[in-house]
């Protein structure tokens, strides 16, 4: 290659300005105005919450990375104190360059500073009365959340005849309830796993978690490479990140025309559809509504389907636990029926199971890459911290409040002095402040209601091999960026004859 070709001088420019990017000279900062740290700390890649956890212990609630000016909080009164008691101080949001690369910097809901931004103030005071949360707060607020009752009902009722159908595939029915679910509540959409929006949703969540893995740590380090060609060696991150926002952008504009046209027709109505006509003549709002849907989906796919699958794998290795939840159920509602939401507060023990679920989550099942992500997608800004991160984990394993964390154990709420019926605040699981997850009410109804369905006709237990041995249960978990349980062996069967009836008749009613 010749000394002045034009491949030489682009790569010789390229590796002086990285050398210029390497060496420059540090921002000081005033060292005593931040909490106490770890000094020049190699960044833990996988399971990170392990390395973040001894810091916690090391240096106390608030460990500051000064390199990656990140804040971490170990307990849940700092966060509270920080991200709700001083919300509007607190409240902007790192936006990663993969992220922006994915095109989740055009989404309104994950604006860096939500207050901040005119748009924001403008949706909100037309559509919200001035309450933070724009076209999401008013679908997914509390007061609504009875408008989601139907498809819970109905797809919960599918959800329980899959499993006693093809139980080996609990997996993947668990996947389906949490999609089908979005799509059923929010465009009036049935969808199945062979259909293309379901596969669609299904690929953007591989896609972003690639995205990610295969950025970092060099396109946070060198914020250029976002600039680079996607031919370019070590960025192919590019070519993930365009599909995963060509897939996004599909699953906004597919749904959303389905749904508008069905209202227009008069074949069905939807929630989506009905904000789309209030909103008819505003290009921006439509978009904004559009980004909405694609974002919901994406995020009860994670979130409604970890936690379901967790308590499958957790009845089957606590089965003194399910026996008591299923005898409060008997006891409670009797065998005639499925639980309902106006049976919930008569149920205290099952709420009990639901909110241990919600602590113990955390210790397994949370987004496993650390430097980015790692344990609370809630990133809130401290001053001039790019990227504070809440530790749930760590919060849910305090001995100062769970007493024995790593015990699977209801009892600590039924026993409690305030009783497992306290507010939905207290479920750290949902974050905390103005970052709180917008569809929380949705989500702590379809876990609940989902549960005490599996217990009040379905029975799980170890799988056996051909001798009637009982197969061992590892109950590990993936160490991919989002965690799920691994592949496992179990029994699923309805309870009796009484129970296969119910199911079905339940499914009937929905067909």
């Amino acid at each position: 290659m010749a000394p002045t070709s034009p491949l030489f001088v682009t790569l010789y420019g390229i590796a002086a300005l990285v050398a210029l990017l390497y060496f420059r000279p540090r921002r000081q900062s005033h060292v005593n105005s931040f909490p106490p740290g770890p000094k020049s700390p190699s960044m833990p890649m996988l399971d990170a919450w392990i390395q973040y956890e001894q810091w916690g212990r090391e240096y106390g609630e608030l460990v500051y990375i000064r390199e990656h000016n990140m804040l971490i909080l170990n307990h849940a009164h700092v966060a509270i104190d920080l991200l709700e008691k001083c919300a509007r101080l607190y409240l902007d949001r790192a936006m990663t360059q993969v992220m922006k690369l994915s095109g989740f910097n055009e989404v309104l809901s994950l604006e860096v500073n939500i207050l901040a931004c005119p748009l924001t103030k403008a949706i909100n005071t037309r559509i919200n009365g001035g309450e933070t949360g724009g076209f999401s707060s008013k679908i997914f607020r509390q007061s609504s959340s009875h408008r989601f009752y139907p498809a819970q009902y109905n797809k919960i009722s599918q959800y329980l005849h899959s499993l006693i159908t093809v139980p080996e595939e609990f997996m993947q029915h668990t996947m389906l309830l949490s999609q089908g679910l979005i799509y059923s509540a929010l465009y009036g959409l049935d969808v199945s796993s062979e259909d293309l929006l379901y596969k669609k949703a299904i690929e953007a969540i591989a896609m972003l978690g690639r995205a990610v893995l295969e950025s970092y740590p060099a396109l946070e380090r060198y914020p250029w490479l976002r600039f680079t060609p996607s031919w370019f060696p070590g960025c192919g991150f590019h070519e993930i990140a365009n599909k995963f926002r060509q897939n996004m952008a599909d699953l906004g504009t597919i749904p959303f025309d389905i749904a508008v046209n069905n209202l227009k027709t008069g074949t069905g109505t939807s929630l989506i559809a009905e904000l789309a006509l209030e909103s008819e003549g505003n290009p921006l709002d439509i978009k904004n509504i559009k980004a909405m849907g694609a974002v919901s989906l994406l995020a009860g796919a994670d979130t409604t389907m970890s936690s379901i699958s967790a308590f499958l794998l957790t009845m089957v290795q606590h089965p003194d636990v399910q026996l008591k939840a299923r005898a409060e159920i008997d006891r409670v509602i009797g065998r005639g029926r499925l639980p309902k939401f106006e049976d919930r507060r008569s149920l205290p023990y099952v709420e009990s199971v639901y909110r241990e679920l919600m602590v113990t989550i955390f210790l397994k099942v949370v987004t496993t890459f650390g430097p980015l992500f790692g344990v609370g997608l809630n990133m809130l800004s401290f001053r001039m911290c790019d990227c504070p991160q809440y530790l749930v984990r760590a919060m849910s394993r305090d001995p100062n409040v769970y007493s024995e964390p790593n015990t699977f154990m209801p009892e600590r709420f039924l026993d409690s002095p305030d009783g497992p019926f306290t507010s939905i605040n207290d479920i750290l699981a949902f974050g905390f402040g103005r970052r709180v997850c917008v569809g929380r009410y949705m989500a702590d109804n379809t876990v609940w209601l989902a549960i005490a369905s599996v217990l009040a006709t379905l029975d799980l237990q170890k799988a056996k091999d051909n001798e009637g041995n009982e197969v061992d249960l590892p109950g590990e978990y993936t160490r991919t960026f989002f965690r799920h349980p691994k592949p496992y062996q179990s029994s699923i069967t309805p309870r009796d004859q009484q129970a296969r009836d119910l199911i079905k008749l339940a499914t009937a009613m929905v067909d």
